[in-house]
């Protein structure tokens, strides 16, 4: 037996939801999905089209909305370089989300939402008290208000325009005033008492500025934080990179991208990005301050950090404008893989030109990293060129690329005193900076290259089981103790001792390309070929650019080129060398994934996907138009399957007959209720079958609670009568 409860809260008024929709889809830029979603939401109230989805129809699109959560979430988490601002993005898809239980609870003719729906611990003790016998209470929950609170929340999630405090804010203060004035005053049901309207308003003016309060503030902590620009730092994804962290990592076998090589020399390694400010454990890549910026060409943004590249097609793109008449580079390939907003893209050093790449734009920062920014696909083959004798994407050296810290120091001098060579004095952090650094020309750099690889190719160790690492002075135990670690050591070991005497140098990660695939000049770049390395700035002299009057120098090297330095023992890919039995097949999903969405993306089969899929949904919309159209003028109490009708004809007895017939045995299926009624309960009962009947034939005038009391009655009256003699 079920006790029936009230409903929570009522059910929003017309049009409620829809132009909530409508507001979502206006502060989001995406009115088509809002429309939609409006049309699906509001279409109840055009039709008396019902369906009894009932606890276990309610339990189920619950269900399927929250795994449609988990698989986009763990999608996102698959994805590299990604940020707390896409999973803002995606919290502001909730609604879209949750549509299916929405749409059930929309188009139910069921009163409401069973509480036990989202909670399946709930559900099976409800299971448990109904197989006793058991009375049973249900809450139901009216999800229209709920939803509609949802709707407004996220409406303001969207990161790019938080980005730009001002009329988006505005905007979306006086739309979720309005929105939560009519909320509130339907919710009252007092619409004739002009100060409970005013109330309502006023209380939804104050939950206006609180939410919006709430969502910028949600935002500046877990996203605008983590990227706000600064001199030493952009964002995290392109800004650093950590030292004696990797302890006992087993190196991914997995394919992060796939190099194609097509004309010159193979380049033994690709970088993603490099870096310029070392503070113990970590590296950093430190941004130009406003007065030393450097000498951006004519005709080139400079923004901070990354500057933008010149358009030169619609899917091209140069660094240098000077460059746009050369078709001879001495380096051509491309890189293949899957990208995303903000993806860093693998490439030679020297790299000037860039084509085949559906982005709105490119950026490069000073230290040579390429930035794809809104890419139009989410899988693409990058073409690209280098050439070493045209501009450099990188910008020649500062004071920063000379820069140890303090507590190396010693350390450093240790070492190179071991190995009779000198280290330099000048210190850009020391008030006397009047005097130039010291010039290193490309003799010496090369005698300090031999130097160094020897001395690790024959007293250092390649590992990655680490232990009791320094994090305060690293590189300095390292050298000088140690003896052992893994390539972040020895590139970033090999970038400060450059510094230490006098050659510019920053510290690098990419990809070693060592591993040929299966398709003409393929190359795999896997988990297990990132790798770092050091790089320098050969044959340059310093020069004191300051302005004129100006009293603080400022020095910049002129005139030399960066080179590759990469001091890690050659053996340290042959930990790594070959792949398990079973690696061919995931080298084959994940290439096979990667082809299908470039194929996806192509402008012909998007565009008879989109034809196709138009046309289905306009055939959906048009049946269900007509179906709405046929059913208008149903009432939905009468509607078959309904909830009162079940009611009425079995819902009730239905547990009673399941009592009744572990005693008596099954009723036959011929046999009708009522007869069968007849047939086993004492002539008491005969109250029993009179309210069944009139539940079936006349259920306007039944009460449900006469109806319980009749099935108590006979129960009670059964059980008496089996403890009589003879009956």
């Amino acid at each position: 037996m079920m006790k029936e409860e009230p409903v929570m809260f009522s059910a929003p008024p017309r049009l409620l939801l829809g132009v909530a929709f409508l507001f979502w889809g206006a502060m989001h830029d995406r009115p088509l999905s809002a429309l939609v979603a409006a049309v699906l939401m509001e279409g109840r109230h055009w039709t008396n089209l019902r369906w009894p989805f009932g606890e276990m129809g309610f339990a189920r699109s619950w269900q399927l909305s929250v795994l449609i959560l988990i698989i986009l979430s763990l999608a996102l988490m698959q994805v590299e370089d990604r940020v707390a601002s896409d999973f803002l993005n995606l919290l502001s898809w909730l609604p879209f989300i949750m549509m299916p239980l929405a749409l059930a609870q929309q188009y139910s003719s069921d009163r409401g939402v069973p509480m036990t729906t989202f909670s399946f611990i709930a559900r099976r003790k409800l299971a448990v008290d109904r197989k006793a016998g058991r009375e049973v209470s249900i809450r139901e929950l009216q999800l229209g208000y709920p939803y509609f609170f949802l709707i407004l929340i996220v409406a303001g999630m969207d990161s790019g325009k938080i980005l730009t405090l001002g009329a988006d804010e505005v905007r979306y203060a006086v739309g979720i005033s309005v929105l939560l004035g009519w909320g509130l005053f339907q919710m009252g049901g007092s619409k004739g008492r002009k100060g409970a309207w005013g109330v309502a308003y006023l209380a939804s003016l104050l939950m206006a500025l609180g939410m919006s309060w709430g969502v910028i503030s949600a935002y500046q902590y877990f996203v605008k934080s983590l990227t706000r620009p600064s001199e030493r730092a952009g964002s995290p994804f392109e800004a650093q990179t950590s030292i004696g962290q990797v302890g006992k990592l087993k190196l991914s076998p997995a394919i992060v991208w796939r190099y194609f090589h097509e004309e010159g020399k193979l380049p033994d390694l690709v970088r993603v990005s490099s870096y310029n400010w070392p503070e113990g454990d970590v590296w950093m890549a430190q941004r130009r301050r406003m007065i030393h910026r450097e000498r951006i060409a004519e005709g080139r943004e400079a923004g901070g950090g990354f500057e933008k590249f010149l358009r030169v097609g619609e899917d091209s793109f140069l660094f240098h404008e000077e460059d746009r008449e050369v078709t001879d580079y001495e380096t051509q390939g491309a890189i293949v893989g899957m990208v995303s907003n903000q993806s860093l893209i693998p490439h030679p050093m020297n790299t000037k030109r860039l084509e085949q790449v559906s982005s709105e734009f490119l950026t490069a920062n000073a230290m040579g990293a390429i930035q794809l920014n809104e890419p139009r696909k989410s899988a693409m083959k990058v073409r690209f060129y280098a050439d070493r004798k045209l501009q450099a994407v990188e910008h020649d050296p500062w004071e920063t690329d000379l820069i140890c810290p303090s507590r190396e120091r010693v350390g450093l001098d240790r070492f190179l005193r071991g190995l009779l060579l000198n280290s330099t004095t000048w210190n850009s952090d020391e008030p006397n900076g009047a005097e130039a650094p010291r010039d290193v020309s490309r003799a010496a750099f090369q005698k300090i290259r031999v130097t160094l690889g020897e001395k690790f190719l024959r007293d250092f160790k390649y590992t990655v089981f680490l232990e009791g690492a320094d994090l305060g002075a690293p590189m300095s135990k390292f050298l000088n103790e140690k003896k052992e670690g893994h390539c972040e050591y020895f590139a970033g070991s090999t970038a400060l001792l450059l510094r230490r005497m006098g050659v510019p140098s920053r510290y690098v990660v990419g990809f070693a390309v060592r591993e040929e695939g299966g398709e003409r000049g393929e190359y795999l770049l896997r988990g297990k070929h990132a790798h770092a390395w050091a790089q320098a700035y050969v044959g340059g002299t310093w020069r004191d650019e300051r302005k004129s009057g100006s009293k603080t120098p400022i020095w910049r090297c002129r005139g030399g080129r960066w080179v590759d330095v990469d001091l890690t023992p050659p053996d340290w890919l042959s930990e790594y060398e070959g792949n398990r039995w079973f690696q061919g097949g995931f080298d084959w999903f994940q290439k096979s994934k990667t082809s299908l969405v470039m194929w996806f993306s192509k402008s012909s089969v998007s565009g008879g996907f989109k034809i196709l899929v138009i046309s289905l949904g306009s055939g959906f919309l048009i049946y269900l138009f007509y179906k709405m159209i046929r059913t208008r003028k149903r009432e939905g109490r009468g509607l078959p399957g309904s909830w009162e009708e079940e009611v009425r004809k079995q819902g009730l007895l239905r547990d009673f007959e399941r009592w009744l017939s572990r005693r008596v045995g099954h009723r036959p299926a011929a046999m009708p209720m009522a007869t069968w009624l007849r047939s086993h309960l004492p002539q008491g009962g005969a109250g029993l079958v009179e309210c069944y009947e009139a539940a079936t034939f006349h259920p306007d005038g039944v009460e449900m609670q006469k109806l319980e009391g009749e099935m108590r009655t006979a129960k009670k009256l059964w059980k008496e009568a089996q403890k009589t003699p003879g009956t």
